[in-house]
């Protein structure tokens, strides 16, 4: 896999993203319609074109500016519930000043140019908080707490759907459920159906545009059916504005500007709130979309670009903005992304705020809920969802179960008190684990292969090439707690790898935990760096062992092979490397070599390696098979011309199959010395000193061996004096640089 930056995915068709903008519109207004109402409703009557206006100048004006400055995947703004109800309030206070009467031309304009300055203000707050980098606040909350905030905000807009769905005008007692219209209902399901089947069995097709396509289509067939039947009501004629960048100018008249001075406190109170809420709203959603499209979004520059748009919507009259999940699941389902759909909505809006608002009178209001209902559904979060599934399959761990918790917990606080009760409640919960892990520093020590190799004795020419792409392989030593306020640094850390990285390996030796966000975060991470053409492989990481059941249990790395899993450091740094030679293909160094190459023939002319080979005796072994056990008499050595073998510590050294993996050497779930490849000699120690093997040697894979035994060493030396010395001379060479070749693997094991 080679290191260079993954190429960038080619956008879509253009008559694609036209027709992703044209139902991100229809969404948009969905969304305009029931929180513009919201943030205006103390106005009363005057509410609808009001709150539609201010809804449609935001997200046009604010919304093309956030496209254009953002980076995230689906730069998609629009209001939310928590700065609504924050608006309505500051509405609710200024329409009590007995000096404003909000029925009149002046008193709504000095009113709107308040919030107005308000919303501007706000943009100006997020400016400066992204200047102040505190935009790194939402990487302190927990995965749990957004698992729940995301289900908390999708079962909200469910609920809000329910009296459209039900064509009931509210819902407020049981009882009101006996006035239900099953038409009505009827119609909304199928269109949510018809969305949601979209969606899951062709993932190409834009599915809000499918379920709105049924949804009209199954209401224009009962009108025609059943005429007078109740079908619910439709959108209504909605009012035609004029979009300009003028609502700040009543400020400059004294009844606006009095107000603005009498009621400045609460005007910075709520702009403070607004610029708080609006930026852990967007930042969060950011995190969810990177979640979704398996990116990585830059908290300070969305700020900025979030600030930006807030301030331009603030100009135009409009509302806060948050990044919306609505609208960027739309885009999502719709088969596309970035910012040219983005830029595409805007110009539909504004011909719709100008000319086209009649034609969109007759649409059902049942079939807009149907489709909120779809994208709520898509909204739920994946990973608890992942966590109830493994509940269901019988897996019962008391990590799993108070993930599960919390996020039941977080999502009904959420339901009961808003965002920010439940933020703050999930980051209460997680104090005592933040607490304990920021004492500890997440990095320990940074390597490449080139400074720890492995323990692989590699062929000399394999060897010399290697010497070469080591420094492609990096190694980071980790410690401590690996949670929501640790795991952010691993992006960090990732971000500052050279530009040829071939392969990033975490040694999870003496991490001491993972919580559910340091394992959602590491998947990211995986997937990420494989984007750039970068592989993450995990020491210390097994299937059978804590860290990989604590992975798997919150839902992450499910997938039975794992051949990115590896049991310690030095296991995965041989897999990198082993891999940098297989994708060196015909380039690669052999792996064979003939017995005249080995190191035991080294500087031997043909003659006497003749001669020495006839003192050798040629020995075959499968893999797994044992060449010799710790204790075993030493009365030989060994030299490999083919296939590969390890020395380890006794016979704890079990060999299995690698997983995922068709062919090359076994895994030993042992201490693990060195391990030999063709042309290397080994077990001349024993043979030496005739004190007994010390370790056991295991065939990694099918490998062909010679053997000289001290008898026959003998018996050359004594026929032939000057050969058996430099026979002997090249046994000491070879040990000599095993030994040197060795020393960091030694030292690091004896650590």
């Amino acid at each position: 896999m080679p290191a260079a930056a993954a190429r960038p995915t080619p956008p879509a068709p253009l008559w694609r993203d036209v027709l992703a903008g044209g139902v991100n519109a229809l969404v948009t207004l969905a969304l305009v319609l029931t929180l513009g109402l919201l943030a205006y409703a103390p106005l009363g009557v005057q509410a609808a074109p009001v709150g539609i206006a201010a809804g449609l100048a935001a997200v046009i004006a604010g919304g093309s500016v956030y496209a254009l400055f953002s980076r995230c995947a689906l730069p998609m703004l629009g209001a939310s519930s928590p700065t609504a109800l924050v608006l309505a309030g500051l509405v609710a206070q200024l329409l009590a000043d007995p000096s404003l009467d909000a029925s009149t031309t002046a008193g709504l304009a000095a009113l709107l140019s308040v919030t107005a300055a308000t919303v501007l203000l706000m943009g100006a707050l997020q400016i400066a908080m992204a200047l102040l980098g505190l935009g790194r606040l939402v990487l302190f909350v927990p995965q749990p707490v957004l698992g729940g905030f995301m289900n908390g905000v999708a079962v909200m807009i469910i609920v809000r759907q329910l009296p459209t769905l039900l064509g009931l005008p509210s819902l407020h007692a049981p009882g009101d459920l006996l006035h239900t219209q099953p038409l009505t209902l009827a119609i909304g399901a199928a269109t949510a159906l018809a969305a949601w089947l979209a969606a899951r069995r062709w993932p190409r097709v834009p599915s809000p545009l499918v379920g709105l396509a049924c949804g009209c289509g199954l209401y224009a067939l009962c009108l025609w059916l059943l005429p007078g039947a109740p079908l619910g009501a439709v959108v209504g004629t909605l009012p035609q504005e004029r979009l300009l960048p003028d609502a700040l100018g009543p400020l400059l008249q004294a009844p606006a500007g009095s107000l603005l001075l009498r009621h400045a406190p609460a005007v910075v109170a709520t702009a403070l709130v607004l610029a708080l809420i609006s930026a852990l709203d967007t930042l969060l959603n950011a995190v969810a979309v990177d979640q979704l499209t398996h990116t990585r979004h830059q908290g300070r520059r969305e700020l900025l670009a979030l600030g930006a748009a807030n301030m331009a919507s603030g100009l135009w009259g409009g509302m806060p903005l948050a990044l919306s999940r609505l609208r960027a699941v739309t885009l999502l389902n719709s088969g596309t992304r970035g910012r040219r759909p983005a830029l595409l909505a805007a110009p539909l809006l504004v011909v719709v705020a100008l000319w086209g608002a009649p034609l969109l009178a007759p649409l059902p209001r049942t079939v807009l809920a149907g489709m909120m209902l779809a994208l709520a559904l898509a909204l739920v979060d994946r990973w608890s969802s992942q966590l109830l599934r493994q509940l269901r399959r019988g897996e019962s761990s008391a990590e799993l179960r108070n993930s599960l918790v919390l996020v039941a917990v977080v999502a009904a606080v959420t339901m009961a008190f808003g965002f920010v009760a439940a933020v703050g409640l999930g980051v209460v919960l997680s104090l005592g684990v933040f607490v304990r892990g920021l004492n500890r520093s997440l990095l320990r020590g940074r390597a490449t292969a080139a400074e720890r190799p492995s323990r692989r004795i590699y062929a000399p020419a394999q060897e010399t090439w290697l010497r070469g792409q080591r420094q492609r392989i990096t190694v980071l030593e980790l410690e401590g707690s690996l949670f929501f306020g640790t795991a952010e640094r691993l992006s960090a850390m990732a971000d500052t790898l050279p530009a040829d990285t071939h392969t990033l390996v975490l040694d999870f030796r003496r991490i001491n935990g993972i919580d559910e966000t340091g394992a959602v975060l590491l998947l990211q991470l995986s997937k990420w760096l494989g984007q750039r053409g970068v592989a993450l492989l995990l020491a210390g990481v097994q299937a059978d062992n804590a860290h990989g059941q604590r992975l798997r249990i919150y839902g992450c790395f499910r997938e039975h092979e794992r051949p990115d899993w590896w049991p310690d450091a030095d296991r995965a740094v041989e897999a990198a490397e082993q891999q940098l030679l297989a994708e060196a293909g015909p380039g690669a160094p052999a792996a064979g070599v003939a017995l005249a190459d080995s190191a035991l023939m080294h500087g031997l002319s043909a003659a006497e390696q003749a001669r020495v080979a006839e003192y050798l005796q040629p020995l075959s072994f499968a893999a797994g098979a044992w060449l010799f056990h710790r204790g075993d008499t030493g009365d030989r050595l060994f030299v490999l011309t083919a296939g590969s073998v390890s020395i380890v510590g006794g016979d704890a050294g079990v060999v299995t199959p690698e997983a995922g993996v068709a062919a090359g050497p076994r895994r030993h779930h042992g201490p693990r010395y060195v391990s030999y490849s063709p042309g290397a000699l080994f077990g001349e120690t024993a043979m030496l000193d005739g004190g007994g093997r010390s370790a056991g040697a295991v065939a990694d894979s099918d490998c062909s061996v010679y053997t000289l035994s001290e008898q026959s060493l003998a018996a050359l030396a004594a026929a032939d004096p000057p050969l058996g010395l430099r026979l002997m001379r090249n046994i000491a060479l070879h040990l000599s640089q095993r030994l040197r070749g060795a020393d960091w693997a030694w030292r690091a094991a004896s650590a």
